[in-house]
């Protein structure tokens, strides 16, 4: 699978054409895309995406939501390890996990804004 490279929500170009991701890269970017995907954000599917303002609320049900979501993105196996803390002076979650993939084992290391 290849995809077009983000890098800080831009897309960095060399010599004039898109950069492509290679294989992790590509199921990394697709995972920190899920997981900052809000709940009804997606307007082709508004049952995608994590409800965060629930979750606030109820962290065991945003914990199950964000597995569910990464265990969502196509390519990924299984989670071997995962935790997440909030952090309240930034107002934001910590998502820290390693998944394993089609391709190998990937670090996933994502702050979400709330």
């Amino acid at each position: 699978m290849t995809d077009i490279l983000m890098k800080n929500n831009r897309l960095p170009m060399y010599n004039g054409d898109f950069v492509l991701t290679n294989a992790t890269d590509e199921i990394k970017q697709h995972i920190a895309t899920a997981l900052n995907t809000f709940y009804t954000d997606w307007l082709l599917d508004f049952t995608k995406g994590i409800d965060y303002a629930y979750g606030l609320r109820h962290e065991e049900f945003l914990r199950h939501d964000i597995k569910n979501q990464i265990l969502g993105v196509e390519g990924v196996v299984a989670l071997s390890a995962f935790s997440m803390k909030f952090d309240k002076t930034n107002r934001s979650w910590q998502v820290t996990a390693a998944v394993k993939t089609i391709y190998g084992k990937v670090e996933i290391n994502e702050y979400i804004q709330q």
